[in-house]
């Protein structure tokens, strides 16, 4: 069995041992069903419904055709593509939930490793990875953010630069839960802020946990292109899937 070209790069193998070194003094449990010694056992996998195609070349929702999707046709994202490893329910929302709120930090590093196989893949000839970031108040709170935390290995895996700093959220938006696709676009409106001295002339990632109607992405994806990005990839973990197309 071939061994993926991430695990052979010093400083992700180096990242790697250091979470199973916390493993061995503090033995985790499974994120998705709470089974002791685990941090994302094997029957959780299995259960994980992945975004399979055909995809939408754009906006990467799953269709019944390849191709662009009419959303994308009627109005083209500022992102150049946008992909997502599995589908948010199950095992893989109950680890989400845990990385998200409840400080389970070992979540990142094991779920960004699909990731990172899906990039090998992709070949988008990425310069940056910066994560979807969270507000300062909120991160004072939280302690930590959730995207930086899938972000981090995925840069390491892939050999690329990590530059948190080179997207900033400036305004405080409410939660999306329950809002209308058309309302989340307005809600992150004007609040991300990039920094054209770091972005400026690269091809970025951009990493999430979750897409749901992708106004996030397409809200960094702006802020990322007016401060002078050639172009700008969303990868993240997980999609809330309503129907295919």
């Amino acid at each position: 069995m071939s061994v993926p070209g991430f695990l052979e790069r010093p400083a992700f193998r180096f990242y790697q041992l250091a979470w199973s070194g916390l493993d061995w003094l503090y033995p985790p449990r499974c994120g998705g069903c709470n089974q002791a010694y685990s941090r994302w056992c094997s029957s959780c996998q299995r259960q994980v419904q992945l975004i399979r195609a055909p995809l939408c070349e754009c906006c990467g929702k799953m269709t019944s055709a390849p191709g662009i999707c009419p959303e994308c046709q009627h109005s083209p994202p500022p992102f150049t593509a946008l992909r997502s490893w599995a589908v948010y329910q199950g095992p893989l929302r109950n680890a989400i939930l845990l990385l998200k709120y409840a400080g389970d930090l070992s979540l990142g590093e094991i779920l960004a490793r699909p990731l990172l196989e899906m990039l090998q893949t992709l070949h988008w000839g990425i310069d940056l990875v910066i994560p979807v970031p969270i507000s300062l108040a909120r991160k004072r709170m939280r302690g930590y953010n959730q995207a930086s935390m899938l972000a981090l290995p995925i840069a390491l895996g892939s050999g690329v630069a990590y530059r948190p700093q080179g997207l900033m959220k400036v305004r405080e938006a409410p939660s999306q839960v329950g809002l209308t696709a058309a309302q989340r676009r307005r809600n992150v409106q004007a609040a991300f802020q990039a920094q054209g001295k770091i972005v400026a002339g690269k091809t970025v990632l951009v990493v999430d946990d979750i897409t749901t109607s992708g106004a996030t992405m397409e809200a960094c994806s702006n802020e990322l292109l007016r401060a002078g990005a050639c172009r700008v990839f969303g990868l993240t973990l997980a999609r809330t899937v309503q129907e295919i197309e």
